[in-house]
């Protein structure tokens, strides 16, 4: 009863219109590789200042959703991706692409996009209360078990070689360890470069690693850069509802794997995909199939990191605690109009709340028709000759990387990573497990140390956590599989 108070507080033409609004807003943010739905929210915060609640925390939740989905038609069009958590998408998306069936990609991306964040929905208005309340028992010595698994997990992508996954994995955390400490405000590897100080940002080395080593590589290739993919034309979103059905066994498992780190704070989509890309292809019947173009690896990303939206909303409106970087802005939102998310909200601003439910629903309706809409539009940048397409994508770069912090320096690291990521490709090294350890290096540290104060320095009482344990536990079978798996691969070739 009380979400369809929420649907009628929602259905006029000013929220309808905001809704669908930010959506198409967050997807362009989210489409151009080096913006965001964090740099959209920032963007358009101001603007709500003079909205009612419900209109103004509708529209920034809008955004939200359209900018985290909208970063997989450039992941899938070109290989890159448009933002963080669109990373595991670009893997089977873009040979999909390649080989003439990328409407058909984003047809599937944009449905299990939708369903992601449909079951992130459903899990905020039933189970809300009752997760957070879970993740209040979560401390330092959790917080160091799950990420040390989530950064375990990513070697599963290094194609066979858990050796160059571990090392590329080392090499990002080494690259975050570069700036101010934390916790002792202690400058490490600055050389006395002063743009060093404030460490390397995210953005520049996201476009880096992936963008300008792809515009490297296309450039190196000896051809004329004006063949084209033959697109196929496709039905409704290229898949049949029998195949939607055959994909429950990796819809249900990334949903679950999304939810669970959205509400983690600090972890979010940037992670969730990859490590639900990860389960998924370590339990799959033909995981060799996963970065060919294979159907499984895109339904798992997209589910997981639209999925992770509803998670970290719980988290926020439950408990008041951003989960990501964006969630951050829609608390800023709340605080514009003198809300404090919380339990108490739930009793003093009830009707709110399930205002805010209702229009994150609308808004996912909204993201599955505009997307769909766009299909045509999005298939037609294939039809653009690369020789024209690399100049506006390598601009769309530069743009993106001075705009994290309005620095030129920014720029540089971008184009040194680029030559990094040209390089790692070449060898062979897996990219994503470089920019996973480069996010999550900073909380692990941070809640190891954190564990070593409050234990005096001994492991002992980590492993006292029954939550810890279970996850350290986990991380230790995840290496042992992950070497067995690859010396059997390696008795078969031998055989061969």
């Amino acid at each position: 009863m009380e979400l369809l108070n929420g649907f009628l507080n929602i259905l006029n033409i000013t929220t309808i219109f905001l809704i669908a609004g930010g959506v198409f807003v967050g997807i362009i943010f989210g489409a151009i590789p080096g913006l965001s739905a964090f740099t959209a929210l920032a963007l358009f915060l101001p603007i709500t200042f003079g909205m009612t609640p419900i209109n103004g925390i509708s529209f920034l939740i809008a955004i939200y959703v359209g900018g985290l989905s909208g970063g997989l038609i450039s992941a899938i069009l070109l290989g890159i991706p448009g933002t963080p958590s669109s990373i595991a998408t670009c893997f089977d998306g873009f040979p999909m692409t390649k080989r003439g069936e990328g409407g058909k990609a984003l047809g599937i991306a944009i449905l299990f996009s939708f369903l992601g964040g449909i079951f992130g929905a459903v899990a905020l208005i039933f189970l809300g209360p009752m997760i957070a309340e879970f993740a209040l028992r979560f401390g330092p010595y959790e917080y160091f078990a799950v990420i040390l698994f989530a950064l375990t997990t990513v070697s599963g992508l290094s194609s066979g070689n858990i050796l160059k996954g571990l090392i590329s994995c080392l090499l990002g955390i080494s690259f975050s360890f570069i700036g101010i400490d934390r916790l002792s405000s202690y400058t490490r590897y600055t050389f006395g470069i002063n743009n060093l100080a404030a460490g390397l940002n995210l953005i520049p080395l996201l476009i880096g690693v992936f963008a300008v080593s792809q515009i490297i590589e296309e450039s190196s290739r000896k051809s004329n850069g004006l063949e084209q993919p033959k697109i196929q034309a496709i039905k409704g979103f290229g898949i049949s509802f029998k195949e939607v059905l055959g994909q429950l066994k990796n819809f249900i498992p990334s949903s679950i794997i999304g939810l669970v780190i959205g509400i983690l704070p600090g972890i979010g989509g940037n992670a969730s995909n990859l490590m639900a890309y990860t389960y998924s292809k370590k339990r799959s019947k033909t995981p060799e199939k996963f970065g060919t173009g294979f159907v499984d690896g895109l339904v798992t990303s997209e589910t997981a990191n639209n999925a992770t939206i509803g998670g970290a909303l719980i988290i926020l409106l439950t408990l008041g605690i951003p989960g990501d970087n964006a969630t951050s802005m829609i608390l800023a939102g709340f605080q514009i109009h003198g809300l404090t998310p919380g339990p108490l909200l739930f009793e003093t601003n009830g009707e709110l709340l399930y205002a805010l439910f209702a229009a994150f629903i609308f808004a996912n309706v909204c993201m599955l028709i505009l997307e769909k809409l766009g299909l045509p539009i999005f298939t037609k940048i294939l039809k653009i000759p690369t020789a024209f397409l690399l100049p506006v994508v390598i601009a769309f770069c530069y743009i993106g990387a001075f705009s994290a912090n309005n620095r030129v320096f920014d720029i540089a690291v971008m184009l040194i990573f680029g030559v990094i990521g040209f390089i790692l490709k070449y060898l062979q090294f897996p990219l994503a497990p470089l920019v996973v350890g480069f996010i999550l290096s900073p909380l692990l540290e941070e809640n190891i140390r954190r564990s070593l104060m409050r234990t005096n320095g001994e492991l002992g009482p980590i492993l006292k956590s029954p939550i810890a344990a279970v996850f350290l536990i986990a991380t230790l079978l995840m290496v042992i599989l992950s070497i067995r798996g690859e010396m059997r691969n390696d008795g078969k070739k031998d055989s061969v």
